[in-house]
């Protein structure tokens, strides 16, 4: 399931994605890179298969290949994240199909080995932006540091979770179904039917893989772009929720209000964004998903100030 982060994108040879910006809301998804997850500032909330993660300011998350995975949060942040697809690795370490890693500040006790990562993450990201001579060789070797790192330190007995081909084709097109039609009345019969399944048998199989039931993921979808909608256009409140595939207002401000514990209409206040400031990322298809490029340098510079004062 294709899923973009992608603003920086490298070179066949570096082809990582890269990313310094805020979340709101993302709903369920996979795909088939390693992904960091880095709090500069704030809190968000993510959702990694069936466990829920508070991630605060310096927390790190690693998510593996092919893991469900969300991230939402009602608190203003600043996240850098770093996704490095599986076909780059197995260039270098070839049985990484075969393992997973367990990359998670929070519930380690070796923060000075998971400063190593985070310093890593932090200039790799500066040396991508900096643009200068030669950052291109640079780039490859903090990334070749980064993924010896997490083999050397952090990798762990493969547990189970969706990696069959089967599996993973079928609920690609089932999202990738509800990611095109979002905005129309899609059911479970519907995409039963597609699939030439029984409506029963594709809840069932739908909530053991996604972690949680079809009604619930189809409105997270709708309300991951509720949210874009909200904070990037002046288009009224109604408008918005069925352009998101609400067909109900009451419905829209019930789920809005248990999500982020406010109405839309005090949440575009709070977070509107000003498209002056930021930096749009359009898409078509699947990855017609929009975010906003927040790069703060001095942010990472301070950064790394503070982990050589405590290094000193």
């Amino acid at each position: 399931m294709k899923y973009p982060y992608e603003s920086l994108v490298m070179t066949e040879e570096i082809p990582m994605f890269m990313l310094m910006t805020s979340v709101k809301y993302i709903a369920l998804h996979w795909h088939d890179r390693i992904e960091f997850v880095f709090v500069l500032q704030g809190k968000v909330n993510t959702i990694v298969g069936q466990e829920q993660h508070l991630l605060k300011k310096n927390d790190l998350i690693l998510i593996n290949s092919n893991e469900v995975h969300g991230v939402e949060s009602t608190d203003e942040n600043k996240l850098l994240v770093l996704q490095i697809p599986i076909s780059f690795i197995k260039k270098y370490y070839s049985n990484i199909e075969e393992v997973v890693f367990h990359c998670q500040s929070s519930a380690s006790d070796h923060q000075k080995d998971l400063n190593v990562i985070r310093e890593l993450i932090v200039r790799l990201m500066l040396t991508i932006k900096s643009k200068g001579e030669g950052f291109d060789i640079k780039s490859h070797s903090l990334l070749l540091d980064i993924i010896y790192n997490l083999i050397s330190k952090y990798k762990v007995e493969k547990y189970t979770y969706i990696n069959q081909n089967k599996d993973i084709e079928r609920l690609t097109r089932i999202t990738n179904y509800i990611q095109e039609n979002y905005m129309h009345g899609v059911t479970l019969n519907e995409i039963a039917e597609l699939e030439n399944l029984t409506a029963p048998y594709l809840s069932r199989y739908f909530h053991q893989h996604i972690g949680q039931s079809f009604v619930k993921y189809l409105n997270s979808v709708r309300l991951e772009h509720a949210v874009r909608y909200i904070t990037e256009t002046d288009w009224p409140i109604i408008q918005i929720a069925m352009e998101s595939g609400f067909t109900n207002l009451n419905t829209f401000h019930k789920l809005f209000k248990d999500t982020f514990k406010t109405t839309p209409y005090k949440y575009r206040i709070k977070h509107q964004i000003n498209p002056m400031n930021t930096t749009r990322l359009e898409y078509s298809g699947i990855e017609n998903y929009q975010f906003n490029e927040e790069y703060d340098v001095e942010l990472l510079r301070d950064y790394l100030n503070t982990l050589q004062n405590i290094k000193n």
